[in-house]
């Protein structure tokens, strides 16, 4: 084996071995020499090595990780692209409430891989970019993409559609603990005060139903009205995130909250409580919304699923036993999310009163317009 380096392009080098010659990338980086392959020659000519060692010359420097480019001569393989597209339309759409905000990240996280084929990307290269992902977007942001990663993988191999090794196996996580924010008693007088000024109202009720039921965001979001019993006051969630079904009580603001949004709805067709002209058919995660929403507060550190936490919280420093509190919440434990749990619904309403009530303090929660007593709409009950 011979190599020569570029005149043009000085990291730039051909690998001339017995039966091939390949373009190559050779750089220091951290103190350690690294080659990644950019492609065979004649198959890539020497303009367009030169213009992918430029690139990754580019990428190096931002710190991105070194990926081998992988273009120009496919192996047959799917690639990650198409790979997930199928995970997507397979399986996730019909057994992952998250599907849409996972296609998105996917998209986001893994955009360098997306035209490789999904028998070339190493494992080395999957904890390097995780390690980036951690860096530049945070441990746990890291850690689910990941998780996301390895999921379309494994599906792949379970559905015949992959036989390779799995580059996500023996991959290490980042540590990360559990997060405890919630809106504290001193922080919910400006937050309900923006709240209730807030100009934009399918987001303000998407808060508002959110702080009230303590259901998980895509829950919310995807909010249908035939799942709204107002006649017993119950919202029945067909599917959560545990794979179960749920029925979380209504209290009289998470009601008040949707009267208005019933009366008020632009088409009488309209299935969702969140109607959106996006794939989905409803709003999928209101992200510039909430941005904008906390300048106002002038809160830090709260995020969207802190509002889920906040309820548990408050029904805690109520005195709620944990196990009341995660059937509100549905945690899956064997003691209190089971299917056909006996436990009455009205301690869990009260529980829920009680909590609000003590978020409210001495000021107003919902906004003038939602206060005036209205007749509760009787739809079909759920069975």
């Amino acid at each position: 084996m011979s190599s020569y380096h570029d005149t043009v392009v000085k990291v730039l080098v051909l690998m001339v071995y017995t039966n091939s010659k390949t373009f190559h990338v050779y750089k220091f980086v951290g103190g350690k020499p690294i080659k990644p392959k950019l492609g065979n020659f004649p198959d890539m000519t020497v303009e367009q090595a030169r213009a992918e060692a430029t690139k990754m010359l580019g990428d190096i420097s931002k710190g991105e990780p070194v990926v081998s480019r992988r273009i120009l001569k496919p192996t047959g393989a799917l690639t990650l692209a198409e790979l997930f597209d199928r995970y997507i339309e397979e399986y996730a759409q019909h057994h992952c409430t998250t599907w849409a905000e996972t296609q998105k990240n996917f998209r986001r996280y893994f955009d360098i891989w997306l035209s490789a084929p999904i028998d070339t990307i190493t494992r080395n290269e999957v904890q390097q970019h995780m390690n980036f992902l951690g860096r530049t977007r945070g441990h746990h942001t890291a850690n689910r993409s990941y998780d996301d990663l390895r999921a379309v993988y494994s599906w792949g191999t379970k559905y015949g559609v992959f036989f390779g090794a799995n580059p996500c196996t023996n991959i290490t996580k980042f540590k990360t603990r559990a997060r405890e924010r919630f809106i504290r008693p001193d922080e919910f007088e400006n937050f309900l005060e923006a709240l209730r000024g807030e100009k934009n109202v399918p987001f303000r009720d998407y808060v508002y139903l959110s702080l009230f039921t303590g259901a998980r965001q895509t829950n919310v979001l995807s909010m249908r009205w035939d799942q709204i019993d107002f006649d017993l006051g119950l919202w029945h969630i067909p599917i959560t995130k545990n794979k179960e079904s749920q029925t979380i009580p209504l209290t009289d603001l998470a009601l008040k909250v949707l009267n208005d949004r019933y009366d008020k709805r632009k088409k009488k067709t309209d299935e969702w409580v969140f109607p959106s002209t996006c794939a989905t058919g409803h709003v999928v995660e209101p992200k510039t919304a909430w941005r904008k929403f906390m300048k106002r507060t002038g809160l830090q550190d709260l995020r969207m699923h802190d509002l889920r936490r906040t309820l548990g919280s408050y029904m805690a420093m109520n005195n709620q036993s944990l196990q009341i509190i995660g059937k509100v919440l549905g945690h899956k434990s064997p003691t209190a999310t089971q299917i056909y749990s006996r436990l009455s619904f009205d301690p869990l309403k009260q529980s829920m009163e009680a909590a609000q009530a003590s978020m409210a303090r001495s000021v107003e929660i919902l906004p003038a317009e939602m206060t005036k007593k209205k007749p509760n709409r009787k739809l079909k009950r759920v069975k």
